[in-house]
């Protein structure tokens, strides 16, 4: 999987692209009939946690999340359904992050996909005519083109619809549910709780955060890929615990975080038989001997790591990342 930025035909535009490992058909098909396996519980305007997330597949279908007791808030509405080459969806989600029944308030959000070579498919996204906010558009613009607006969406997506070798499946399967768990676990978390340790022996959830993308590094370098998010030796297993403005800001804690993940997960795609079976290098558990074997145990550390996020989020007096 990559990922393109290209530059804004005009502020009221912003467009996003990513080519991932997949036919057409299925591409298509994760993006929409599949929408809830790779949209996040973070991204909802209901007043309850979202239970599900779903774009109803024809012309005139409702975009909408659905809570528990089920109820359900809508913030789209699909105006142009074309599969499996083209969607159009009114974005109905005013500056007050409200929904807006009216159809001429809304901006368009319209994806593309495109079938390319080698059983790959380019996937653009253009949001545009967000003037049609009104005079607070700019409050929309910031959101969708900002570090959890598209660009990260699709991400998500994109490492949700990679067809993967059926032994990495599962690591790539696992890894895809904790981010979406580390990211439920941040939701409601105070700015000055961030860097908080309830007990001298528990690490902050920032720092267990920035540990996993440090971690998820060693992944991507043990697969070829020798990138440096530039984190340094802070978040490794053992650092010595430092004041909190000693840390990287939370901005890039969870850039660099994206940009492992957007590597890893391309990565993970490319893996076949012969990678998974060469020797794995470096420091590792004695019962790791392969690659295929270094994915697993880097798959267990990273949940053991997204159960440190939950219970340090519970130990700060929030409610429970599941359930």
């Amino acid at each position: 999987m990559t990922m393109t930025t290209t530059p804004q035909a005009q502020a009221t535009t912003v467009q996003r692209s990513v080519t991932v490992k997949a036919d057409l058909a299925h591409t298509f098909n994760v993006f929409t009939a599949g929408f809830d396996t790779w949209w996040p519980r973070s991204h909802h305007i209901g007043k309850k946690p979202l239970q599900k997330a779903v774009i109803e597949s024809r012309t005139g279908g409702r975009c909408f999340g659905r809570e528990a007791d089920g109820t359900e808030c809508q913030w789209g509405t699909v105006t142009t359904w074309e599969p499996p080459n083209r969607l159009v969806i009114a974005w109905q989600i005013d500056p007050n992050w409200q929904f807006d029944a009216d159809l001429s308030k809304a901006s368009e959000v319209e994806v593309r996909f495109t079938a390319e070579s080698g059983g790959m498919t380019r996937v653009d996204l253009e949001h545009r005519h967000l003037e049609r906010h009104g005079k607070d558009f700019e409050k929309v613009r910031v959101g969708v083109a900002g570090p959890g607006g598209w660009n990260g969406l699709l991400q998500m997506f994109g490492r949700t619809a990679n067809v993967y070798h059926p032994s990495v499946k599962p690591v790539a399967f696992i890894l895809a549910g904790n981010d979406g768990l580390a990211d439920r676990a941040f939701i409601g978390v105070k700015p000055d709780d961030l860097w908080k340790r309830p007990t001298p022996q528990t690490n902050s959830m920032l720092w267990i955060y920035a540990h996993m993308a440090a971690t998820r590094t060693r992944m991507l370098n043990t697969l070829g890929d020798d990138y440096d998010p530039g984190l340094g030796e802070a978040f490794g297993r053992g650092a010595q615990v430092q004041d909190a403005g000693s840390y990287p800001s939370r901005e890039k804690i969870n850039e660099a975080s994206r940009e492992v993940n957007t590597r890893l997960f391309a990565k993970l795609a490319t893996v076949g038989d012969a990678e998974l079976s060469r020797e794995a290098k470096g420091p590792r558990p004695p019962s790791v001997q392969t690659v295929g074997d270094a994915l697993a145990f880097f798959a267990l550390h990273d949940s053991y790591h997204v159960g440190q996020l939950a219970y340090v989020r519970k130990a700060l007096g929030l409610p429970g990342v599941v359930g």
